[in-house]
């Protein structure tokens, strides 16, 4: 019987909950960096910094950790992935070189425009008074975000010149070194994410993206408030132009400049009546389409991983195995902090809220999802699931579930 792998995951997330579930069966001793957040019993929890690679690698070797798994934007600006690969661990993940244009959201904006790939019309601002000049003559409405957004007081919506003003002041206010404005396109939002080693993709999956804020009636804008598969709006053959005109692109812009990505990537699109919009790119999974994504995984993941990291993929993968299931998932935020939890013990995973003694706190507190023959039968599971919990201040797409 083969020896089952020991497992570091460096980023204690909602996606990396989601990613430890799928693993758990083919994995030895899982480790995930950061405090317990309702991590499963059978995690075992690593106090160190995402950002301290000599640290996580001391970590790595004395754990004798099989494979290191990267869900971190912080492991990743650090060069985890450099540092493990020249000391011959194995790594899935990118390294800083080649995922700077895609964390910063103000760079991945220019990267898309220099590949002439359409992406809506943006400017990237460093001083207040550039950005205020930038308004006056912008095509309204707006979103104007953080160049590496964490949350959604990060992201606004803004349907008019003094709603922008504001967004644009309380950045800067709070010394983000980076603003970017981009303008608003309307229609449907999907994220299609492939899996890569740097010179081969294959598609996972395409997923339908979900926030609050879709009219920019103003506030802030989600990077996610649910998710679905299948996609019915996105066929094949815009699967194969985005693989063809925006993936393959990508990818061979990096390996050109010596900077081949591994890992998992997401375009994050906007589908108009006659034009694909790519507006950002994820460097991995997104918190929000986690567990629609791996549920519908029917792939060994640790064995793909390290067919990424050993440089194998292009080899022994041809495409990625999916089941037929339908997945719908759902993002609880709460309005206020230390609010009681109510029904948490009724759930069927109640880990995948992040919990802190069952009291609430102010923004995302989880993602519920479930899983089905068909997405009305997955939304009425999902429906049932979140009856069992109540709190103050508690709201969600609960279009999403009807």
């Amino acid at each position: 019987m083969e020896k089952k792998k020991n497992i570091l995951v460096v980023g204690n997330t909602i996606s990396a909950l989601s990613l430890i579930k799928k693993l758990r069966d083919l994995a030895g001793e899982i480790y995930v960096t950061g405090c317990d957040a309702n991590m499963p019993e059978y995690v075992q929890m690593v106090d160190i910094r995402e950002d301290k690679p000599e640290e996580l690698l001391s970590f790595a070797l004395e754990k004798a950790i099989d494979i290191t798994i990267l869900l971190s934007k912080k492991a990743i600006k650090s060069d985890v992935a450099g540092l493990f690969s020249a000391n011959g661990q194995m790594v899935f993940g990118p390294d800083s070189d080649s995922a700077k244009q895609i964390i910063d959201e103000g760079l991945t904006k220019k990267f898309l425009y220099k590949m002439r790939v359409p992406t809506s019309k943006f400017g990237v601002f460093e001083k207040l008074q550039l950005a205020a000049d930038y308004l006056k003559t912008a095509n309204f409405p707006l979103v104007i975000k953080t160049a590496e957004p964490e949350s959604e007081r990060d992201l606004f919506a803004c349907p008019t010149v003094s709603v922008a003003n504001i967004a644009i002041n309380d950045l800067f206010f709070k010394a983000e070194p980076k603003v970017v404005i981009e303008e608003f396109i309307s229609g449907h939002n999907f994220t299609h994410y492939i899996v890569t080693d740097g010179y081969k993709a294959l598609p996972v999956g395409t997923v339908t993206t979900h926030q609050f804020s879709d009219e920019t009636n103003g506030g802030y804008l989600t990077k996610g408030s649910g998710a679905s598969m299948p996609d019915f709006k996105v066929t094949k053959e815009i699967e194969k132009r985005l693989m063809r005109d925006v993936v393959s692109r990508a990818l061979t812009t990096l390996e050109t400049c010596g900077h081949p990505y591994v890992g998992i990537l997401g375009f994050n699109c906007v589908l108009t009546e006659d034009k694909i919009f790519v507006q950002s790119i994820s460097p991995f999974v997104e918190d929000a389409h986690a567990a629609v994504v791996y549920n519908s995984l029917d792939e060994n993941l640790l064995t793909l991983f390290e067919a990424c990291a050993m440089g194998v993929f292009a080899d022994d993968y041809e495409e990625i195995k999916t089941n037929n299931l339908a997945s719908v998932s759902v993002t609880l935020f709460s309005r206020y902090e230390g609010k009681e939890i109510k029904g948490v013990e009724s759930l069927d995973e109640p880990e995948n809220l992040n919990l802190y003694g069952y009291k609430t706190r102010k923004g995302v507190i989880g993602t519920l999802s479930a899983s089905a023959s068909t997405i009305s039968r997955a939304r009425e599971k999902l429906a049932d699931e979140i009856e069992n919990i109540t709190f103050d201040g508690m709201k969600f797409r609960k279009d999403l579930i009807v």
